[in-house]
């Protein structure tokens, strides 16, 4: 079968086998969750006997028709060797299922030769950049001078893979500008909080005026694609009695299997994350029960929905599957304020013009704005409990 590298991102029926080629990382990012990094590597031998387990899996099971090999670490770079090996054994045979290859990496490891053989394999395996905006974030967050990344040839060998910026204590106060001047050059950007920090009031509310400020740029100018953090839909936000839902497919529509070749429900319940012992822990947790993420402090929370909890997260840092971090809270209220008011506006500067999703997003940013401005980032008790008199109440209006 051919690989799939026009469609990385477009099918459910995807299968996600991440392999833990290595533990070991060259950096120290401020917000890394893994404390148990080692010089440990995965054998070619043993990834080929997983990835053609995988494939079969894929060609007998309804729920799938391809098959995404991840490289994952530490940096997944340092065992380059096995990376290559894999890759040229996928281009030299006949693969049973139709298939893509993927990696996130820091860059720091690609040496022009490095970077001429993945031009040359560019549509079997992919890379995504760990990118966090300008140098003085790059610097903030990574925890060290180095700062050597030719992130145009990411841009250049894969121009639709967006790069992967983490919000950190460190980088938000430079959040927009860092933004701005990636997306200047032409690049695109999706941004997530990083988890397990202690995330207070004051950042909360700095946050906002960053996204504020962000939003305005875009709408500004058109030119610009907007960030992930200002253009999720708010669906749902006035239905108290709507179930929690998973964010994602861990256990079921993906799969980690370590050095050793022990699997786990993804790469965060693996031992470089966890330890051996917390990992092994783990080895009878039923991963398809439908309420394995729901945190019963969270039910009439409003956000509980669009606020993106992740059972790896929950039980690195809390030792609980469901259990949410509340230290976070008022960061996510801040981006559905923001998120709300900005897709509005777009709502009303192009009501002409709007795609399909833009009107869905702006309708729901509507049935939202009564209830999330009636918060305030700095005085919102957690959870955000709906109140129905709170939509009888006119807000600020929008500026």
């Amino acid at each position: 079968m051919q690989p799939i590298f026009e469609n990385l991102n477009g099918n459910l029926k995807r299968r996600i086998c991440m392999l833990m080629v290595t533990h070991a990382c060259n950096l120290n990012c401020t917000y890394c969750y893994e404390a148990h990094k080692d010089n440990q590597m995965m054998s070619f031998d043993l990834a080929k006997s997983l990835i053609m387990k995988e494939a079969e899996l894929v060609q007998n099971d309804p729920r799938f028709d391809e098959l995404e090999i991840d490289f994952m670490g530490g940096e997944p770079l340092m065992n380059f060797e096995l990376i290559k090996r894999i890759i040229e054994w996928l281009a030299a045979e006949p693969f049973p299922v139709p298939f893509i290859c993927f990696a996130s990496t820091n860059g720091t490891l690609l040496d022009e030769e490095r970077k001429a053989w993945f031009k040359k394999y560019r549509d079997l395996v992919w890379l995504g950049a760990s990118y966090d905006g300008s140098d003085e974030m790059q610097r903030k967050n990574r925890g060290t001078e180095e700062r050597t990344v030719d992130f145009s040839f990411f841009h250049e060998t894969w121009p639709i893979q967006g790069f992967k910026l983490t919000v950190s204590k460190e980088s938000l106060p430079h959040l927009a500008a860092g933004i701005f001047d990636s997306q200047r050059k032409g690049y695109r950007l999706a941004a997530s909080l990083a988890q397990g920090v202690d995330w207070s009031d004051v950042e909360a509310e700095l946050y906002l005026e960053q996204l504020r400020l962000l939003a305005k740029a875009y709408l500004d100018n058109s030119r610009l694609i907007p960030i992930n953090l200002l253009t999720r839909g708010l669906f749902g936000l006035t239905n108290p009695s709507r179930h929690q839902r998973r964010f994602c497919g861990t256990g079921v529509h993906m799969i980690s299997y370590d050095v050793d070749g022990r699997s786990y429900g993804c790469h965060m319940f693996s031992p470089v994350v966890l330890g051996q012992e917390r990992a092994l822990e783990l080895s009878k947790v039923e991963w398809t029960c439908d309420t394995i993420a729901v945190d019963a402090r969270c039910n009439e929370c409003c956000l509980k929905d669009y606020c993106p909890t992740c059972m790896g997260f929950n039980y690195r840092y809390r030792g609980d599957l469901s259990k949410r971090d509340f230290r976070w809270c008022k960061m996510i209220l801040a981006e559905a304020i923001a998120s709300c008011e900005f897709q509005i506006k777009v709502l009303a500067a192009r009501c002409e013009s709007l795609t399909e999703d833009e009107a869905k997003h702006g309708q729901s940013a509507l049935n939202a704005y009564p209830l999330l401005s009636s918060f305030s980032v700095r005085k919102a008790e957690v959870p955000f409990k709906f109140i129905p008199s709170r939509l009888k109440r006119k807000g600020g209006g929008l500026t």
